[in-house]
């Protein structure tokens, strides 16, 4: 063989072989400190991502918390040997990564009732139900847009009174179905009114709990799929 040819092999061999080398497994890193610094079991290593700094590589990491699945971002040096887990690096005052993580949610499998609940757009023809909560300022802002929608969504109102951070909200959302009650329900009288709504929002919140519904607005779709966030 050529010397010449021969020692253009061996640099050729030598080049891939320090390129090998300089690749961690950003996957593997950020699973081994996963296992070993913290006490989370469910979880699943999704990708590896470019960042704006060549330093620097974003692995997206989603946590199971209930029903839902949870975005996790941990970032790992270019070598592999620094971690920021669940925080931000910034180079020139400027985050390395911007893309935003939504969290997953899955799906019921049971139907929910929604007899003599609040409806907005009736005439939808594809189901949907809301949960809310009195005091909520999101909330308010759904209403106030669901209240003159007419698209293609039924929406189904439902109570989730977020009491530890609203407190009052239970007794709001039972006084705001007792006034509905009023209206739509003939059949009942004086205190039967007040019963009933206190039963109703009851079985709303044992509905949410059972879904695992932390935070309102929630809205679960006609397939059973569970969305948070403004309609």
């Amino acid at each position: 063989m050529n010397k010449n040819i021969l020692l253009v092999f061996v640099l050729m061999l030598a080049v891939s072989s320090v390129s090998c080398a300089a690749k961690p497994d950003y996957k593997k890193i950020a699973n081994d400190f996963i296992t070993t610094t913290t006490s989370i079991k469910d979880y699943e290593i999704r990708d590896v991502e470019n960042t704006t700094s060549p330093d620097w590589k974003a692995v997206i990491v989603y946590t199971k918390q209930g029903m839902a699945k949870v975005p996790v971002l941990i970032l790992v040096s270019g070598d592999g040997k620094s971690i920021v887990a669940n925080s931000m690096v910034f180079v020139d005052n400027k985050p390395i990564y911007s893309k935003k993580l939504e969290p997953e949610f899955g799906k019921i499998d049971f139907k929910l009732a929604d007899k003599d609940r609040i409806v907005y757009n009736p005439a939808g023809k594809k189901p949907v139900i809301m949960f809310t909560d009195p005091d909520c300022p999101f909330c308010k802002k759904a209403k106030e847009k669901l209240q003159s929608y007419n698209g293609e969504y039924r929406v189904v109102v439902k109570y989730f009174p977020l009491e530890q951070i609203h407190p009052g909200a239970t007794k709001k959302a039972i006084g705001e179905v007792a006034e509905w009650l009023k209206k739509t329900r003939p059949d009942l009288k004086g205190a039967d009114i007040l019963k009933e709504a206190q039963i109703m929002v009851e079985e709303d919140i044992m509905e949410a709990q059972k879904v695992g519904i932390e935070g309102v607005p929630s809205y679960i779709m006609e397939d059973g799929a569970l969305k948070q966030g403004l309609f």
